[in-house]
């Protein structure tokens, strides 16, 4: 059996749906902050880490301000001497602060950055349980590559604000330009959680007490107000900052006066009303053997899911204490296990408790259950072996069971059934079956307590003994939704396979895009699943191409291609070359035929396939039947006929292919989410263009009158191609040197026979979100990149576009701006 901890990496502080952890289509309104602006840029190729974020050197800071203070090191956008700064404390997973980022790039167009900074501080709230590890995240990612990359996360988070999990945190951090093993040793070592921490310390000082809070120049504006609020106060500060300058105060010091002025003679803002308790429903939560302590007899039975290395858990057992010397033999605690994957030693932990309990009897696990929170920082292995030394333990015993997961079905069993009930993160808790989420003030829990004894206080007048009160309280509670069904017709000869033949117990059909993260994610747990039952399952590919993936297509119909050429090993072989490397450079078309020869298919007949379009209707006959069985997203499975949606936790993927091996189980009323098992015919009668045409780049904003680029900077952008073994190159690049150059003088041709330059970088350019920039650099002072580089640029007169110009960094054609 897989431990718990491994087998739950992918699920972290699971949502409410299955869907969001999956591709699917984004919301009409992109609630992320415009990045195309960020000022000072970061560049790229700095030589020494003394220049990053330089604008035109430490004489042009701003100063920080009292009142609101903003220094250096803060993640902002615009100008920092812009006469308006708007400083927004905020949560990732709270919708009025995503409301307001919609609200905020209208700002950012309307004002620009010489009028606008906008300053980012993080207030991750205690009942939004992904919010912290999501800024811990974000933070991470701020200082480990620098502003740039921060908004580049920031925007992504925003953007996919219903899938903040530990595997999508590494995606947007690899998009965002940060090495993946660097960004996950610093994440899990939570080495920059004291900023985030600090944010929130700061916040609560200056009176912000919920999310957004804003404050322009020290002016607080409390939640997501409309726009014409911001831009009342926006248009004011900028005649105010006007007039401080007439006086002669300093561009540098204009924040620091108006941001103290302001707040000053602010009125204290008042708190918000607290967010409402998910208590009402009462829900059929089981006991099942989970340690308790208090009488079996308690009028109130209070389950907490836990995880010790959880520090809100932490924080909520001086509650826990309170209310059981408050409410003594009414009130019993039932602790059930949920280490969650962020916390590295939460499952060893798991395991000496239960290890103690299984030793000793209960009251051992409850002196161990109380140790771990007090140790919580120090949960090693060698600090488990003296603690369990120090509770009397047999220490051989406990070594055994953390180093062989003795314990993992318990744990397994109590996550499985924290996944049923919905219970996001840790602590969560329900009070004779009803929810509270989170380190609640003592008052919330009280509430519900109270008005349980006195439900159960009515029954027990009625005759119920009360050793029966927890099951009559609960006889009619809610069970957890089934699992939906969908009638899908069987696999066909065109749908390539793997695990067991044809016609095996299950069959998963896997709806995937090659373009999305989480159809790629998903891989490993596929193939464990079909280790974990060895013969019993076939698992079906089913094409789906999202619409905004724009190489899924040309993808789908080169793997068909691969199915024809060389069976169900080439297929599966030539996708995992597609997994590789995911982005549109990755799935171009010369990259997508360079894979195919690394795969051992006929190129040539694979160019000529993709050239007649040979294989649209295998591809678009899927996408049709995912769109009739009501498939929205992507990665999405048919077990036989239960539907999972999303990257799933392979224990999940276990659980349906489980049931689904027992005898059929009816469909319940309601849980039929389609019926397509009726054939149809092919409803396009053209196939979808193979890479749909890149959007047009906006037009560049005009330059403020007083914009002016300093003396001895300049201005480019470039796209780089890079190789195996140049600098900075990511492991996904495997080209040599030689292929690398041939590449970089095949884009130049192109530009020379008159292609977009920004299409050119969309297609070739290896630099982190280089599409989304067009490949610019803004301006730079001169030391700040690369000789080579710099001496490209020099030679260059204002948009020229120079030759194959070789660095560290790899090949790299440049156009100068400034």
């Amino acid at each position: 059996m897989n431990h718990a901890r491994g087998r739950r990496r992918t699920a972290f502080l699971s949502t409410v749906l299955f869907l969001l952890a999956a591709c699917a289509p984004p919301p009409p309104v992109q609630p992320a902050v415009n990045v195309s602006q960020d000022e000072p840029r970061r560049p790229l190729l700095v030589p020494e880490a003394g220049h990053e974020g330089a604008v035109e050197g430490a004489a042009a800071l701003p100063d920080p301000g009292t009142a609101i203070p903003v220094g250096p090191d803060a993640p902002a956008w615009g100008n920092p001497l812009a006469p308006v700064t708007l400083v927004i404390w905020g949560d990732f997973e709270c919708p009025f602060t995503s409301r307001l980022m919609a609200t905020l790039a209208l700002l950012q167009q309307q004002y620009g950055p010489d009028q606008l900074r906008v300053v980012w501080r993080h207030n991750p709230l205690p009942f939004h349980k992904n919010a912290r590890p999501a800024h811990l995240a974000a933070e991470t990612v701020l200082r480990l590559g620098g502003v740039n990359a921060f908004w580049k996360f920031h925007a992504l988070a925003f953007r996919n604000q219903r899938s903040l999990d530990v595997p999508s945190f590494n995606d947007w951090a690899a998009q965002s330009g940060i090495d993946p093993w660097a960004f996950q040793a610093a994440f899990d070592q939570q080495r920059f959680a004291a900023n985030v921490d600090a944010d929130i310390t700061f916040g609560k000082k200056v009176g912000v007490l919920g999310t957004p809070a804003s404050f322009v120049n020290g002016i607080f504006l409390a939640g997501a107000q409309p726009i014409t609020k911001f831009q009342e106060t926006i248009d004011a500060e900028l005649e105010e900052a006007a007039a401080l300058r007439r006086e002669g105060t300093p561009p540098e010091r204009v924040y620091a006066e108006l941001s103290e002025r302001n707040h000053q003679k602010a009125p204290p803002p008042t708190p918000p009303p607290p967010p409402p308790a998910d208590s009402d429903t009462v829900w059929k939560m089981p006991l099942d053997g989970s340690p308790a302590r208090g009488k079996p007899t308690a009028l109130v039975t209070m389950v907490m899911f836990g995880d010790f290395q959880c520090p809100f858990c932490k924080r909520s057992l001086a509650t826990i204490t309170e209310l059981e010397a408050k409410y003594g033999d009414k009130l019993r605690l039932v602790f059930k296990h949920n280490p969650l994957p962020i916390h590295p030693r939460a499952e060893a932990a798991a395991e000496l408790a239960i290890e103690a309990g299984a030793q000793k009897g209960e009251a051992a696990f409850w002196k161990a259950f109380q140790a771990l929170f007090d140790t919580q920082d120090r949960l090693a292995d060698p600090e488990l072996e003296n603690l369990a030394i120090a509770l009397g333990l047999d220490v051989k015993r406990v070594k055994k069971a953390i180093t062989s997961h003795t314990h993992a079905a318990r744990i397994e069993r109590d996550m499985d059934l924290a996944e049923d009930f919905k219970v996001m993160g840790t602590p969560h808790f329900f009070i004779n079956g009803r929810r509270l989420i989170g380190a609640q003030r003592r008052e919330q829990f009280e509430a519900i307590i109270d008005e349980e004894i006195t439900k159960a206080g009515k029954l027990l007048a009625s005759g119920t003994p009360a050793a029966n009160i927890y099951d009559a309280l609960l006889k009619d509670a809610k069970s957890p939704a089934p699992v939906e069904r969908i009638l899908a017709p069987a696999p066909t000869k065109d749908q390539p396979g793997k695990g067991a033949p044809a016609g095996a117990a299950v069959t998963v059909q896997m709806f995937a895009d090659f373009q999305c993260p989480f159809s790629k994610r998903v891989q490993a747990d596929i193939d464990q699943l079909l280790a974990a039952f060895p013969g019993k399952i076939r698992v079906v590919w089913r094409h789906l191409p999202l619409p905004f993936h724009k190489q899924a297509q040309l993808a789908a119909e080169a793997s068909v291609e691969a199915y024809r050429q060389k069976g169900e090993a080439g297929f599966w072989a030539f996708s995992a070359r597609l997994w590789e490397d995911q982005s549109e450079q990755g799935l171009s078309r010369p990259a997508i035929e360079r894979k195919a020869a690394e795969a051992g298919l006929d190129v040539t007949k694979l160019s000529a396939a993709l050239d007649a379009r040979t294989h649209w209707k295998v591809v678009q006959a899927d996408l049709e039947l995912a769109d009739r069985l009501k498939i929205m997203g992507t990665p999405a499975f048919v077990i036989n006929d239960y539907f999972v949606g999303g990257a799933q936790p392979l224990h999940n993927f276990k659980r349906i292919v489980t049931r689904a091996l027992k005898s059929k189980e009816p469909i319940a009323s309601g849980t039929l989410k389609a019926d397509a098992r009726q054939p149809a015919p092919l409803v396009a009668t053209s196939p979808p263009p193979l890479s749909p045409p890149p959007s047009p780049a906006p037009p560049a904003p005009a330059p403020a009158a007083s914009a002016v680029t300093p003396a001895g900077h300049m201005g480019a952008k470039h796209l780089v191609i890079m190789y195996a073994g140049s600098k900075r190159a990511p492991s996904h690049i495997t080209r040599s040197r030689s292929e690398a150059l041939a590449l970089a003088q095949d884009a130049r041709k192109r530009l020379q026979a008159g292609a977009s330059f920004n299409d050119i970088v969309a297609q070739y350019s290896d630099e982190p979100s280089a599409a989304q920039r067009g490949g610019d650099l803004g301006t730079f002072p001169k030391g700040a990149m690369v000789r080579e580089f710099e001496e490209a640029v020099e030679k260059l007169g204002v948009g020229e576009t120079s030759g194959v110009v070789e660095t560290p960094f790899g090949f790299h054609i440049i156009v100068r701006t400034q």
